[in-house]
């Protein structure tokens, strides 16, 4: 059973990580959310602790393997869902398989909503598993600005206005990663609108307005396909912004599912 952490009390709230990191993503919003709420947090399968569930990444098998180890971890029905990234994918699988155990869902800078061809989505899961290590040897460089803005490139607004702490974490939670070729050529090429479009239970979203790797403009998808859906825009982040700005990401989350709860 892959470990879940949980932290606070009152209604379940659900965060599932994305691509490359763990569960540790959320250790900056996940004590504020926790003020008003229980906060759980789990590695999806293939990341950090939990291990890989079939030989790839299929997000079916993956979303139920996750929905197993929260029922496992305790965690009671209906939850609050957030994903991010990869873990958006995730949820929104988890939530179609699942639609009694979702109370809602938030997508954060979610994948799957823009699907490229899968020959170019292997390309890049590929490259991916390349560059990922190389930038986790390359760690040190953290110690100046220039390093901070060289490791975290694409994937935050402004990697120097973060902590050396905080890029050494990030770039150092690849270290039990198994998947990330598989699950970023899955999302990649991943087209999960339809699904997105069926689900029972109401939707939000969040978005960084600086994100370069899945673009704030993913927001108009989400209303065409959700019209009722409630999204809100970070500024001063990227790709990661419950890591660059915890904050104002806590408060547009908890905006957020006031608005759709």
């Amino acid at each position: 059973m892959t470990p879940v952490d949980v932290t606070g009390s009152g209604s379940p709230l659900v965060l599932i990580h994305g691509l490359a990191t763990t569960r540790s993503i959320w250790r900056h919003a996940a004590p504020l959310l926790a003020a008003t709420r229980q906060v759980v947090t789990l590695d999806v399968p293939g990341f950090g602790a939990a291990r890989p569930v079939g030989r790839g990444f299929d997000l079916e098998v993956v979303a139920a393997r996750v929905a197993e180890d929260l029922r496992a971890g305790g965690v009671p029905e209906p939850f609050d869902l957030v994903g991010h990234s990869m873990g958006a994918a995730v949820a929104l699988m988890l939530a179609a398989r699942e639609p009694d155990a979702v109370r809602s869902l938030v997508l954060v800078s979610p994948a799957g909503l823009r699907p490229i061809p899968f020959v170019a989505a292997a390309a890049l899961g590929l490259a991916a598993e390349l560059y990922i290590p190389v930038r986790r040897r390359a760690a040190p460089l953290a110690g100046w600005s220039w390093g901070r803005r060289l490791l975290m490139a694409g994937g935050v607004g402004d990697g120097a206005a973060l902590e050396p702490a905080v890029v050494r974490q990030l770039v150092g939670a690849s270290v039990g990663a198994r998947r990330i070729g598989p699950a970023l050529s899955a999302v990649a090429s991943a087209d999960l609108r339809e699904l997105l479009a069926g689900l029972p239970m109401p939707v939000g979203a969040v978005w960084g307005r600086d994100d370069r790797v899945i673009p704030p403009g993913g927001a108009q998808t989400v209303r065409r396909l959700r019209p009722g859906a409630a999204c809100e825009v970070v500024d001063g982040a990227g790709h990661i912004s419950m890591v660059e700005q915890p904050d104002a990401f806590v408060e547009a989350l908890e905006r957020v599912l006031v608005a759709i709860v």
